[in-house]
């Protein structure tokens, strides 16, 4: 009796032999690790520039008088001191949606969405958008791991959580609150008109089109506004576009 050899991860023929799980599981994993390393990187650059200028601007203080040593060290304890207070910690960047003040008095428009899936193929479900710290903590809706934490999206840019042979939502019941509270009717992006089903298809291919890469965040469903860093200090460069 003979057994077959479990194809390795890195084969080349793991698209046609792994299952589909594991094989979004090593993409996953691919697009974590590249956010590790490029923002590892980046941050060893900044901070060795960092060093530079301060080693050079203290000599220059130090050689001229203008302070001394013992100066310098008390600064810089005072320094520590204040940011171990307010507990900021150094590192890649992570954002969060803000759950503050978002209440919305205005119901979306309801949109028969079976009837225009043939039209636009769910392009609301490219939209990206941050999850907020409970949707996370829930554990009931995918982050990405390359982009933290933003909701999760295949290789064609569609939410991981889109079945594309129905265009439902699998987690319908548990999906965002951004999502809930999102209607395609006055998004101009999607529709040039909404009431003939004439759709945006420029701006579609322009700003969603698909990738099999990380990439940058292309179009926020959300208001880029309501983004915050987990630490609680507010985002102001995290994306393009809002509803």
């Amino acid at each position: 009796m003979t057994t077959s050899s479990p194809i390795p991860i890195g084969s080349s023929k793991k698209s046609a032999k792994a299952p589909p799980g594991l094989v979004q599981l090593e993409r996953q994993v691919e697009r974590g690790s590249l956010f590790a390393h490029t923002a590892l990187g980046e941050n060893a650059i900044r901070l060795g520039e960092l060093e530079a200028l301060l080693h050079g601007l203290t000599d220059a203080l130090l050689a001229k008088g203008v302070v001394n040593e013992s100066e310098v060290a008390a600064a810089m304890s005072k320094v520590q001191a204040e940011l171990k207070q307010r507990n900021e910690v150094n590192g890649a960047r992570t954002m969060v949606r803000s759950e503050k003040g978002q209440t919305n008095p205005d119901v979306p428009v309801e949109v028969d969405c079976s009837a225009r899936l043939h039209i636009c193929h769910a392009a609301c479900c490219r939209l990206d958008f941050a999850l907020s710290v409970s949707e996370v903590e829930s554990g009931k809706v995918k982050w990405d791991l390359g982009r933290p934490y933003f909701i999760r999206r295949e290789s064609d840019s569609c939410c991981t959580h889109l079945d594309s042979a129905s265009g439902t939502c699998r987690i319908y019941r548990d999906r965002p609150g951004v999502c809930k509270g999102y209607s395609c009717a006055g998004d101009a992006r999607i529709w040039k008109d909404f009431d003939e089903m004439v759709l945006n298809q420029e701006w579609i291919d322009a700003n969603l089109s698909q990738t099999t890469e990380p990439h940058v965040v292309a179009a926020l469903m959300h208001d880029r506004d309501r983004l915050t860093e987990p630490n609680g200090s507010e985002g102001d460069d995290a994306g393009d576009g809002k509803l």
